[in-house]
């Protein structure tokens, strides 16, 4: 079997995070670093600090070309696309040491997290991994998985989000706003918005609402 990864979604906003390498691979990583909030300590060439925009370099702080075990002082999370074992052995090594996860590309034997293939459709984000033993089979799941999912699922959420936010005082309980809503998913609701039907599938959430309502006075 396998070692199983626990999956997480990290609040990563204005938190210190290590990037060590070079190449198109630590600029995508760095990107979506970035996209979460991250502020970047970056071991590598220097010049790689300018294929960032403008914007985003105030958030970027070049500290060297080779990593050093101080590197890793206040950081909560370190990435490598570095090629060197060794190199990534001790970074591995000195993370561990401190408690902190490690990412290195392509070399599971070093990791302690995973990146996963992700599909965004913002707010949601659909995240796919196989424990490090393929990242080309993550990214072909992912394609896969994508072709099924709505285009307008970002709406869909946030609707949803709305919502379920304005009728949540209506229950006493998680369980009950639970059931409830999984009973309105069965009945429809999702694919009724997503046919373009919005003021249908409002009027299901207020019709259950109201007939929530009724039994609970009736059997008060």
């Amino acid at each position: 079997m396998e070692h199983p990864f626990l999956p997480l979604f990290l609040d990563l906003r204005g938190k210190a995070c290590l990037l060590v390498g070079s190449g198109d691979e630590l600029l995508r990583k760095g990107n979506l670093l970035l996209d979460g909030g991250a502020l970047l300590r970056l071991v590598s060439p220097r010049e790689m600090v300018s294929s960032w925009p403008q914007q985003h370099q105030q958030r970027i702080t070049w500290i060297g070309t080779t990593f050093q075990p101080h590197h890793l002082d206040g950081v909560w999370l370190v990435v490598s696309t570095h090629a060197s074992h060794p190199i990534n052995q001790d970074i591995r090594r000195e993370a561990e040491r401190r408690g902190i996860f490690v990412n290195v590309v392509d070399q599971p034997e070093f990791c302690s997290a995973i990146w996963p293939a992700m599909i965004a459709r913002p707010p949601v984000c659909v995240a796919i991994a196989t424990s490090g033993t393929g990242p080309a089979l993550s990214g072909w799941l992912g394609n896969r998985i994508a072709a099924q999912l709505p285009d307008d699922l970002g709406d869909l959420a946030r609707w949803f989000a709305r919502w379920r936010k304005r009728i949540a005082p209506e229950f006493d309980s998680l369980e009950q706003r639970g059931r409830f809503w999984k009973d309105l998913f069965s009945r429809g609701l999702l694919d009724r918005f997503l046919a373009g039907d919005r003021s249908g599938a409002e009027a299901m959430i207020r019709d259950s609402v109201s007939e929530c309502k009724k039994s609970h006075d009736e059997t008060a």
